[in-house]
């Protein structure tokens, strides 16, 4: 009876091991193709290109991207074969991105806030302010820094101490010694520095357009309706200025919410993961390696989750996904056909 209780267990395991293996290469894939099309759309869409803005949204899709590429799929195999089979050298360079593609996906959340926060308080000095070379340098400033910071230690932390501990032909992770130090560095890097900040600028964004919306057209303007023969064009000339305070809530509006739902889906992603981080620093012992997992591909679906909160949130995006989809064609092709 126990060999076959035993037997059941070892099938079960095995049914849920190779449920999760496929499930995390649709996930790999998900994020691939989701990524990919926001690129497409920015190399194919003049109007994204011509916004300095969208280059934050194509920063974080870069970022995203190498994380379906490489994140996703290496540590996967890893998990089929049950050892590291591709060497020290392929082990470091997919660390380094991991790591980086991680971090710059989080900076890319805190620059689109920030994107949002100047524009609200600049207002009409906002297009003048937020340059394309001054989003360039921001972005380009963010990899410069945290390339280095993370492919550094990767690389020369062996060479630092003098040996080498871990078998590159079983494991690819960092030394015991490095990991705690560094451990205690990324969840303050990536996570409790980061998440104040957005939830700071996600605030003032949130008072500043509700504030907007209750804002009604002056005074001066609402007079000026009454006068003689005019009345007729100070009507329309109060009705253009009221429509377009309105308008302009509208667009902040909507621009929070894709910004809102970033940052809900970076919280509940990323949350679980920082914990158990913390956790491994307290009691390295204390924490199974199916727990591991699952909150590192937690951490790493928020990239396959982004492109998506694009569509669902921003309608210039989602028509090019249309476009590049082939779902206008199909529209049109319908509509003709529906007419004859």
């Amino acid at each position: 009876m126990e060999s076959l209780s035993e037997g059941n267990q070892t099938d079960d395991t095995l049914i849920i091991v190779s449920g999760g293996i496929v499930i995390t290469w649709i996930l790999s894939a998900v994020t691939v193709f989701g990524n990919s099309l926001v690129i497409l759309a920015f190399i194919t869409e003049k109007s994204l290109r011509s916004n300095p803005a969208y280059l934050f949204i194509l920063n974080l899709s870069i970022a995203d991207f190498l994380t379906g590429a490489f994140s996703f799929p290496l540590n996967t195999l890893w998990l089929m074969f049950d050892y590291w089979p591709f060497g020290e050298g392929v082990c470091k360079m997919w660390l380094i991105i991991d790591y980086t593609a991680c971090a710059v996906s989080v900076c890319g959340i805190i620059l689109i806030s920030l994107d949002r926060y100047w524009m609200l308080k600049l207002k009409l000095k906002y297009r003048q302010f937020q340059t394309t070379k001054r989003v360039t340098v921001m972005i380009l400033g963010s990899w410069a820094v945290l390339i280095p910071f993370y492919a550094i230690p990767t690389l020369f932390w062996e060479k630092f101490k003098g040996e080498q501990i871990i078998d590159y032909s079983e494991d690819c992770e960092m030394e015991s010694e490095q990991s705690l130090a560094y451990n205690l560095v990324i969840v303050f890097v990536e996570f409790l520095i980061p998440l104040p900040i957005i939830v700071y600028f996600n605030i003032i964004v949130y008072r500043e357009i509700r504030s907007r919306s209750r804002t009604r057209p002056s005074h001066n303007v609402s007079q000026s309706v009454t006068h003689g023969c005019d009345s007729t064009v100070s009507t329309v000339a109060f009705s253009v200025t009221s429509e377009n305070p309105r308008n302009m809530v509208k667009k902040h509006r909507k621009a929070a919410v894709t910004l809102g739902a970033l940052v809900i889906a970076f919280a509940i992603c990323w949350t679980p993961y920082n914990i158990v981080l913390i956790w491994s620093i307290v009691c390295d012992d204390c924490l199974s390696d199916t727990l591991w997992e699952v909150v590192n591909y937690l951490l790493w679906t928020n990239s396959a989750i982004n492109p998506f909160l694009y569509a669902l949130t921003n309608l210039k995006i989602r028509e090019c996904y249309y476009k590049l989809l082939g779902v206008n064609y199909f529209r049109k092709s319908t509509r003709i056909i529906q007419v004859h």
